[in-house]
C-alpha cells in the first residue's frame, strides 16, 4: 500500500499555521516583561503616600502603559496558539476536545486581557483628571480586581490544557507520562489564585509550543 498525503491549505496558510505554534512561548516572555511593567510601583497595602508618590510621576505612569502594550501583543501571540492547537486536537479526530480547547482558550484570552485594561485604566487614570489627581484606593482595589479576574480565567486554562494533553496522549503522540503531567498542570491551573500555580499554565505552553512545531497540518488527511 502507498500513503498518499493530501490538503486542502495554500502551503502558505500551513506555514503561518506551523509557526502560529510559537505563540504560547512568545505570551509567556511579553506577559512576563509586560506584567512586571504594568504591575511595577505600589499594588497593596502600601502607604497612600507612596501611591501618591509613584502614580503622580508621568514617567511611572508611561512604564505602566508599555507593560500593558506588551503583554496584550502576548494575548495577541495566545490567540494564534490557541488557533493552532485546536486544529492540531481536531486533526486527532476528537471534535469534543477541540472545542474545549476553543472555549476554554477564549476564556482565558479574555479574562486576561480584561484584568490587564483593568490594571492599566486604574494606574494610569490620573492622566484624565484634573492636576493628576491619584487616587490611592482606587489603584489599590483596581490592581485586586485585575489579579482576581486573571486568576478565574485559570478555569479556561485549566480546560484546554486537559484537553490538549488527552487528545495528545490518546492519539498517541506524547507518552502517556507527559500527558499525565499535562494534566497535572492543567489542575493547577484551577489554582491561580495561588499565585505560583500560574507558573503550571506558563510551563505547560513553553512545552506545547515545542511540540506543536512537530505537528503535520491539520489539514492533512493520510489515506491508504
Amino acid at each position: 500500500m502507498t500513503a498518499v498525503t493530501t490538503t486542502t491549505e495554500a502551503p502558505g496558510e500551513r506555514g503561518i499555521a506551523r509557526w502560529s505554534a510559537l505563540g504560547g512561548i512568545l505570551y509567556v516572555v511579553l506577559f512576563v516583561v509586560g506584567g512586571l511593567l504594568l504591575f511595577d510601583g505600589p499594588t497593596g497595602d502600601e502607604s497612600p503616600a507612596r501611591y501618591l508618590d509613584y502614580y503622580g510621576q508621568g514617567g511611572h505612569r508611561d512604564r505602566a502603559g508599555v507593560g500593558w502594550v506588551l503583554a496584550m501583543l502576548g494575548v495577541l501571540a495566545l490567540i494564534w496558539f490557541l488557533a493552532r492547537l485546536r486544529d492540531v486536537v481536531a486533526s486527532y479526530g476528537m471534535p469534543f476536545l477541540s472545542s474545549v480547547v476553543f472555549v476554554g482558550g477564549t476564556v482565558y484570552a479574555a479574562m486576561t486581557g480584561v484584568a490587564l485594561s483593568l490594571r492599566m485604566g486604574t494606574a494610569t487614570m490620573s492622566d484624565d483628571t484634573l492636576a493628576h489627581t491619584v487616587y490611592p484606593a482606587v489603584i489599590h482595589g483596581g490592581s485586586d480586581a485585575a489579579y482576581v479576574i486573571h486568576a478565574a480565567g485559570g478555569v479556561g486554562a485549566a480546560s484546554f490544557i486537559i484537553a490538549a494533553s488527552l487528545a495528545a496522549m490518546r492519539a498517541g503522540r506524547i507518552s502517556s507520562v507527559v500527558g499525565w503531567i499535562g494534566i497535572v498542570l492543567g489542575v493547577l491551573a484551577l489554582f491561580s489564585l495561588l499565585f505560583f500555580p500560574m507558573l503550571a499554565i506558563a510551563i505547560w505552553l513553553v512545552v506545547a509550543g515545542i511540540l506543536l512545531l512537530r505537528e503535520p497540518s491539520a489539514r492533512e488527511v493520510v489515506t491508504t
